[in-house]
């Protein structure tokens, strides 16, 4: 791989130079400008020829102000590697739009459902990921994170993409600044909403506008044809006609327009990418380069309807007189429509491609940024999954864990705040990680495909008029109900049935983990129940959080130990806060 020194100062020494350069140059182009013009109206015309070397300073000044501003990016995006805590505004609703709309139209039952999603915290885990520098690579990330994989291969390819990125910095940077030029729309995701809709507006009048355009050009020479003043009035009949028409058709398209130019963008973005050689990327750049190619006529149609956007410089309000009698907006408009609709499943493509490129970079960042990681290996069948120093990604010093998982059930017991529901997340995100992006908190992993599914923060549901137990029963009810015969479950429980009575919970959690032993499944379940934990002792393998209660305090060391929990600190912890010695007491003796 290809590896080049971190000079970010150098680099930022070049661009105080190139400023230094762009305003001595600015100044000479105003005092030659300035001198020229003043001898020209004073001594004799031809100073004006002074102009020339102003025309070439100002060449050279546009030429060093486009260099400073791809080494600031490059700056930019050098100090933005790798590090811990990258921040940047984030709008979690728009980032979710293609894996909602996507997801919902595929029914793909494996998804990372809404429950679980938030029972993982990973909003917060995706904004520690996320280092995307566009609206693609925000949804694509998102979209990644919600679908985890099932096949090796396909996670493989992914993973080495991911190790290119993280690895050859001269080919990365030159992908990242194509990324940081293209940036974030004003409005997050218009150009999604604008690429994933049935069609695109047609007009059964656009001929008539050519018609009128060509009716604009007529008038201009009629006058002189027929040398008639009177004949002076054609062209501006035509140019009112042409207004009206402009005015008109422009309240119906702004709205239409207005991701246009973000869209213009991503397709230049992609030509751009296309000219990055190097083979570990090629299958994405070459295909970027087709898609271009048969894209790139939109570009051309849009030169008129946005000029900024063509490259146009502002031409003021001659531009606007000019495109309104020759209905060039208009006509612009309906032939980038009729493009739009030629060619929709290829724009579409190119957004993902551009997502998943910017997505995977996202994520070789990420991994740099971790203390350890480790690429997964996974076994195509069974419930087994091991784990070796696992960490919590959100948590910045986390105790790591390690197991290895024999049985298909595992009961987790210990006091609260002692870690159990930590560790539960632990796991989940890390196979979550493993199977979408190919990266595990962890300095081991091995293990089956698993579908995730959770119940841990669980909440009354008041506007259903549900319960606390209702809403929970119901949570494991759905879970067994889709259950695959091909795919194990992995199902994270924290406290089952716990919003009900002791004797009821008893029973009704033995029965429902002897059923879940009989499926295709890996249970996690953590408890505080010792006789339950008693009662499976030949069915589950058990671990346990120990905690301690003295002088200072309740204590915790968050190592997990194989076994039941054997200490019990609850009355100790009352004691500890000055309950009354009368409930001290009797909470003992019963106890």
């Amino acid at each position: 791989m290809k590896q080049q020194s971190d000079n970010t100062s150098d680099i930022e020494k070049s661009i105080a130079r190139y400023n230094l350069l762009t305003t001595l140059l600015t100044v000479l182009a105003l005092f030659v400008g300035i001198l020229s013009a003043v001898l020209a109206f004073k001594e004799n015309r031809l100073f004006l020829l002074g102009y020339i070397p102003v025309a070439l300073f100002i060449v050279l000044i546009t030429y060093l102000s486009a260099k400073r501003k791809s080494l600031k990016y490059l700056v930019q995006i050098r100090k933005d590697w790798g590090i811990t805590g990258f921040e940047k505004k984030r709008d979690y609703k728009a980032a979710r739009f293609l894996f909602d709309y996507l997801d919902g139209h595929a029914k793909n039952m494996d998804s990372i459902d809404e429950t679980t999603w938030k029972d993982l915290n990973m909003d917060q885990l995706y904004s520690k990921i996320d280092r995307t520098y566009t609206d693609p690579g925000e949804a694509v990330l998102y979209r990644i994170l919600r679908e985890p994989l099932f096949d090796k291969e396909a996670l493989a390819e992914r993973s080495r993409v991911i190790s290119f990125f993280e690895h050859d910095q001269e080919s990365r940077e030159k992908i990242q600044t194509a990324f940081v030029r293209l940036g974030h729309q004003f409005m997050r995701n218009d150009v999604f909403t604008l690429l994933w809709r049935d069609s695109f507006p047609k007009s059964s009048a656009k001929y008539f506008y050519y018609l009128m355009a060509a009716a604009a050009v007529v008038s201009i020479f009629i006058p002189f044809i027929f040398w008639s003043g009177a004949l002076a009035v054609i062209p501006v009949a035509v140019f009112l006609i042409n207004l009206f028409i402009h005015y008109s058709s422009k309240r119906k398209t702004d709205q239409e327009t207005i991701s246009f130019p973000y869209l213009i963008r991503c397709i230049k973005t992609a030509g751009e990418l296309a000219k990055v050689n190097d083979t570990e990327i090629k299958p994405y750049t070459k295909k970027l380069g087709e898609l271009y190619q048969a894209c790139n006529k939109i570009v051309k149609n849009t030169r008129f309807l946005f000029p900024t956007a063509a490259s146009f410089t502002d031409s003021g309000f001659l531009f606007e007189y000019i495109s309104i009698f020759f209905l060039l907006e208009v006509r612009a408009f309906y032939d980038t429509s009729d493009e739009l609709n030629k060619h929709i499943a290829e724009l579409r493509e190119l957004y993902l491609i551009l997502g998943e490129l910017d997505a995977l970079q996202s994520v070789a960042s990420y991994r740099v940024s971790l203390p350890a990681y480790a690429v997964p290996v996974f076994d195509a069948n069974g419930n087994y999954l091991e784990i070796k120093e696992a960490r919590q990604p959100m948590l910045e010093n986390p105790v790591p864990v390690s197991i290895a998982i024999q049985k298909n059930i595992i009961l987790i017991t210990g006091s609260n705040m002692g870690g159990k529901s930590t560790f539960l997340r632990t796991i989940g995100n890390n196979v979550l990680t493993a199977q979408t992006i190919a990266t595990v908190a962890a300095s081991y992993y091995r293990g089956a495909f698993f579908r995730i599914v959770t119940s841990i923060s669980r909440t009354d549901d008041l506007a259903a008029g549900k319960s606390y137990y209702y809403v929970e029963a119901e949570r494991i009810l759905n879970t067994m109900q889709s259950f695959s015969p091909v795919i194990s479950t992995l199902c994270i429980v924290d406290e089952l049935l716990s919003g009900t009575n002791s004797i009821e919970r008893l029973y009704a959690s033995e029965a429902i983990i002897r059923y879940l032993a009989k499926q295709n499944t890996l249970a996690v379940i953590a408890t505080h129940d010792l006789e339950l934990a008693e009662r499976l002792s030949a069915l589950c393998d058990f671990y346990h959080f120990a905690s301690t209660v003295d002088e200072n305090g309740l204590k915790f060391d968050y190592l997990l130990r194989p076994g039941i929990a054997t200490t019990r600190n609850a009355i100790a912890l009352l004691k500890h806060l000055g309950y009354p010695a009368e409930i001290i007491e009797n909470a003992e003796r019963e106890g």
